[in-house]
């Protein structure tokens, strides 16, 4: 499988970049109240694991039209699609007006949301399409008209199609949507989730809670004039859904979580397999091969040390003999031996105190000398002698050595997150990213039509890729360095509490705001430091950074969308545009 690398363009990248400098300029508000209250779903008490939480917390109820940066558009709670547009003449809002209201009598259960259901999701496909996700059992396809005219015009539903019967899920999110010509056909790509639970193997869980993935396809017959609608595939992940994209002419889906994606079939051949082996008899568990790694755990006293080995369950005493030195350890099993090593200092010559225990043969030495010894043999298996290591150059200087670490700087390793190419034809994953540990720093569409862009952080500053496709040679794929955010990324991992980081299409600036009524807003554009200069360097450059606080009013932000020069803030009960 062809491993994909993230390759820096070095044009984007200023070494002369010093950071961001707080600024008090002033920021014009406009301010337009809602006639009816913005509508948010809670998740339900049965829905508490931390995909849950990620889906309902992360969820954006502003949408912006790719196509026209500055309008953007939410659902209120009477169920209808509200557009919020902004003038850029005059530098002012237009009124708020309905464009689609969802209509449930067709639905088939008749009911409104309840709880458990999900919240809408929109996508806007073209210029003259959008799909609709209701968040309960269906998508919506809708022909919005040319949406650049300023006249009162009403979005006409073309169709309605339930995400996946066969599932039995209630509760779904539709993470992308695509629209391509091919022989001459519209066809609409689809992919929505769902956060299932299902029986875990395995002694330590009882149940695993997963995203199921939907993929499905409407499309268009001219003859007919009707869209029809089929599922293609289905993936599952235990892990957390950082990104999930179509490529162009959506052959293939873009994933990246920190825990594998496969298909039901391979979870299923994964879980059999995994049971197989718990059911297996287990007389050979824990037995000791010499020149294998040693299964063995090891504890010290001042004055002594014990070692624990894993040993078959139906092993006796009188199975075992234990000899060597007061440097060396030999453990034999029925004349075998399973362990041979030299210790990392003296011990005394009595080897015969060995019993069995409930975990295991445990073997006490005592030490020759009262000291604390860092390992238990003299030579670990990973360690070389010296005059083994080859002769290397001396590494790089690596200057401020005397800074303490930040907090922010401590990622965990556990978990790296990985970002696939699911392709349809093949059925497998055909390219992987390695991404690290780090999450991505957000996600974001730059250009209509263009698969959305992500970043992630590259030493301190924050890089924005977007997927290269070419159709001459479908078997390739890469990502591309579209931007790069400078300092960014160790700004974005210093913020404990935030909930959405978002960016301007033009990358003149990035926010980040909390769940309630701050924003930080950072603007990375170069401009000379009023004289500053490093030692003995060159003149340094300085970002500005805006601190926001809104209205006490706000209750809660839900939800952000930006353009080059507007900032537009969903609340429950007001829409906030910042003119930066």
């Amino acid at each position: 499988m062809p491993v994909v690398e993230l390759k820096v363009d070095r044009n984007l990248v200023h070494s002369d970049f010093a950071g961001y400098k707080l600024t008090f300029d002033p920021v014009p508000v406009l301010r337009q109240e809602h006639e009816y209250e913005a509508y948010a779903v809670q998740p339900s008490s049965n829905q508490f694991s931390l995909l849950h939480t990620e889906l309902f917390a992360q969820h954006n109820h502003l949408v912006a039209d790719p196509w026209m940066r500055h309008c953007s558009y939410f659902f209120n709670n009477r169920h209808q699609l509200v557009q919020c547009n902004y003038d850029l003449q005059t530098g002012n809002a237009r009124a708020q007006r309905v464009v689609l209201t969802v209509d449930y009598n067709d639905q088939g259960d008749e009911e409104l949301h309840r709880p458990g259901d999900y919240n809408y999701t929109i996508v806007f496909v073209s210029e003259r399409f959008c799909v609709i996700c209701d968040g309960m059992t269906s998508y919506h396809l809708v022909d919005t008209g040319d949406r650049s005219r300023t006249g009162v015009q009403e979005w006409e539903r073309i169709t309605r199609s339930p995400v996946n019967n066969n599932s039995g899920n209630r509760g779904f999110a539709l993470f992308d949507a695509r629209l391509d010509v091919l022989q001459e056909r519209k066809q609409i790509s689809l992919v929505a989730g769902h956060v299932a639970r299902r029986d875990a193997v395995g002694p330590d869980q009882t149940h695993v809670y997963y995203m199921d993935l939907t993929w499905a396809r409407w499309t268009h017959s001219p003859t007919k004039n009707e869209w029809s609608y089929n599922i293609c595939q289905r993936l599952e992940t235990t892990g957390s859904l950082h990104y999930c994209a179509f490529e162009p002419r959506a052959d293939s889906l873009v994933i990246a979580s920190n825990h594998d994606v496969q298909t039901p079939e391979e979870r299923r051949a994964a879980d059999e397999a995994a049971a197989a082996r718990l059911n297996s008899p287990d007389d050979h568990d824990g037995q000791l091969e010499n020149g294998g790694p040693p299964s063995y755990s090891w504890s010290q006293t001042d004055d002594n040390v014990l070692i624990c080995f894993n040993v078959p369950s139906t092993a006796s005493a009188e199975e075992f003999d234990v000899s060597g030195s007061n440097t060396t350890v030999v453990v034999k099993h029925l004349d075998e031996v399973i362990f041979t090593e030299e210790l990392y200092a003296s011990v005394g010559d009595d080897l015969s105190a060995f019993k069995l225990a409930e975990n295991g043969l445990e073997l006490s030495l005592t030490k020759a000398e009262i000291q604390n010894w860092p390992r238990l043999l003299a030579q670990e298996k990973d360690d070389v002698p010296e005059e083994e290591h080859p002769i290397q150059d001396p590494p790089l200087t690596i200057p401020n050595l005397q800074d303490p670490v930040e907090e922010c700087d401590l990622i965990s390793a556990d978990e790296e997150i990985k970002m696939v190419r699911f392709n349809l034809t093949s059925g497998s994953i055909t390219h992987t990213v390695f991404l690290g540990p780090p999450p991505l720093v957000l996600t974001t569409t730059l250009r209509p039509g263009f698969p959305a862009a992500f970043s992630t952080r590259q030493g301190v500053d924050a890089s924005i890729w977007l997927q290269m496709y070419q159709p001459s040679r479908p078997d390739e794929w890469s990502v591309r360095h579209e931007g790069q955010l400078h300092a960014f990324g160790y700004v974005q991992a210093s913020k404990d509490v935030r909930k959405f980081t978002v960016c301007s299409p033009d990358l003149d600036y990035v926010v980040i705001c909390d769940p309630v009524r701050y924003l930080l807003i950072y603007f990375p554009s170069r401009s000379p430091a009023d004289g500053l200069r490093r030692r003995n360097g060159p003149p340094v450059t300085l970002g500005k950074q805006n601190f926001i606080t809104l209205d006490d009013a706000i209750e809660e932000i839900l939800g952000i969308t930006t353009a080059n020069n507007v900032i537009t803030i969903l609340s429950n009960r007001e829409l906030v545009r910042l003119q930066v």
